[in-house]
């Protein structure tokens, strides 16, 4: 075999790793929104098409908290269920997805935001 042949296959097992190594993506929750006054906080992490993000969901709590606390609540619970909206179109196909979650902040004694007053 010869060196060049050596080189070949190295780079091609290389871009091979490389392409499978996408396909499970780890990705970052970040503050995407909320309102202050009703106490709801949303966080979103976006993905491209053809991957499967790897999100943490107690990474998603504690941001939440970080934001809920910074707005003098105690706690936060989870809203049910999330959106997945398209964030960027190419042709008929959607190549970027934004996944989205809303948390309810609230006080030690359980007073949701609107119960408080400001």
């Amino acid at each position: 075999m010869t060196q060049f042949t050596k080189t070949l296959r190295f780079l091609a097992s290389a871009a091979l790793l490389l392409n499978l190594a996408a396909c499970a993506t780890s990705q970052k929750w970040g503050i995407s929104g909320g309102d202050r006054n009703g106490g709801v906080v949303r966080v979103s992490y976006e993905y491209p098409e053809f991957q499967q993000p790897d999100v943490s969901d107690a990474q998603a709590m504690k941001i939440a908290l970080g934001r809920c606390s910074g707005w003098g609540y105690d706690k936060v619970e989870a809203l049910p269920g999330q959106t997945r909206q398209c964030s960027n179109m190419e042709g008929a196909n959607c190549d970027l997805w934004t996944v989205t979650r809303e948390y309810q902040c609230t006080t030690a004694d359980g007073a949701l935001a609107t119960n408080l007053a400001r």
